[in-house]
C-alpha cells in the first residue's frame, strides 16, 4: 500500500483497544471520536459475540463512534446503523460433540457462547466472575445433552495457562476437516469452521461497505488476529502482541495496549496527516 487513503479502521478489543483492566484508555476514546470527521468508519473485530459487545460499547461511551462489529473471530458481521446481522459458517453439533469427547478427560472447561449467555461444562465462582467481566451470564450444562441439534459459531476450551502444552499436544492428534483449532489467549483454545478467521471477517466487511481491503487499517495483538493484520492494507500489531501477529503486521507499535497504542498510532499516522489527506505512506 503506497500512500493509500484509509477509509475504515477495525480493532480487536482484548490486549489491543482495551487496557489490562478491560477499560478504554482516554486517548483511544478521544481519537476514534475524530475519525468520522475525516470520513473514516470505525468498528470492532473481536472473538466476542455481538450481543455482549453492543452493551459494552454503550457503557464505554463510544456507541456513536462505532459503525460495525465483526464478532466471533469473523463469523458474524453487525452493522450498527442498519441493525443488520450476518452470520457465516456455523459448526455442526456432531462435530462439536466429537471435539468434546476427544478432550473431555483433560482438565478443561468447555464454553459455548450464544448471545449474552455462556454455557459451560463446569461453573464456579471464578468462571462466573470471568463471564461477568465479558458481559456474559454463565450457566452450567451437560454439554452432551446441550449440544444435541445445536449448530454454533465456535467451541472454546478454558484452562490454566500452565496447561497449554498439554492442550497443544492433544490438539495435534485431532483432525477433522470441518474445523480448525487455535489458541486465542494463554488460557483459551478454540475450534471454528475452517473458513472463519478475522481475515474472512475483513473480506465480508470490505464487501459490505464497498471499500478495497487495501484501504482498511486493522489493529490486533493475538494469534487469532494474524490473518486480519496480514490481509488488510495497514495491519498494526501491539508491542505486547504475539509473534505470529507481529510477523503478519505492516507495523508494530512501540507502545502497549495499556499505553493507548491504538489511539496514539491513529493520531500520529492518520489524524496528523491533515484534513482531506488521511493516508499511510
Amino acid at each position: 500500500m503506497e500512500n493509500e487513503t484509509i477509509t475504515l479502521v477495525a480493532t480487536d478489543l482484548d490486549g489491543t483497544f482495551l487496557d489490562s483492566h478491560k477499560k478504554v484508555p482516554a486517548i483511544n476514546r478521544e481519537v476514534i471520536s475524530c475519525l468520522k470527521d475525516h470520513g473514516i468508519l470505525f468498528g470492532i473485530a473481536s472473538g466476542r459475540p455481538i450481543e455482549t459487545v453492543r452493551p459494552m460499547i454503550h457503557d464505554w461511551g463510544i456507541e456513536q463512534d462505532v459503525s460495525f462489529i465483526v464478532g466471533m473471530n469473523g463469523g458474524v458481521l453487525y452493522d450498527l446503523r442498519r441493525r443488520d446481522k450476518e452470520e457465516y459458517h456455523l459448526i455442526s453439533s456432531n462435530v462439536v460433540l466429537k471435539i468434546i469427547r476427544f478432550f473431555e478427560d483433560l482438565d478443561v472447561e468447555f464454553h459455548v457462547v450464544m448471545g449474552p449467555t455462556r454455557y459451560t461444562s463446569k461453573s464456579n465462582e471464578k468462571t462466573r466472575a470471568d463471564a461477568l467481566m465479558f458481559g456474559e451470564t454463565e450457566i452450567e450444562v451437560n454439554m452432551h445433552e446441550f449440544m444435541q441439534n445445536r449448530d454454533i459459531n465456535k467451541l472454546m476450551m478454558h484452562f490454566e495457562p500452565s496447561y497449554m502444552p498439554v492442550i497443544l499436544e492433544r490438539a495435534s492428534h485431532f483432525y477433522d476437516a470441518r474445523v480448525v483449532g487455535f489458541a486465542t489467549s494463554d488460557t483459551l483454545f478454540e475450534y471454528v469452521d475452517p473458513h472463519i478467521n478475522k481475515g474472512f471477517g475483513m473480506k465480508k466487511l470490505a464487501k459490505h461497505y464497498g471499500v478495497p481491503l487495501e484501504t482498511i487499517m486493522a489493529f490486533g495483538d493475538a494469534p487469532n488476529d494474524q490473518e486480519m493484520l496480514g490481509l488488510v492494507g495497514c495491519g498494526v500489531c501491539m508491542a505486547n502482541g504475539s509473534k505470529e501477529s507481529k510477523m503478519n503486521a505492516r507495523y508494530v507499535t512501540t507502545l502497549t495496549n495499556d499505553e493507548g497504542a491504538v489511539g496514539h498510532f491513529i493520531e500520529d499516522h492518520l489524524l496528523k496527516k491533515g484534513e482531506g489527506n488521511v493516508s499511510v505512506g
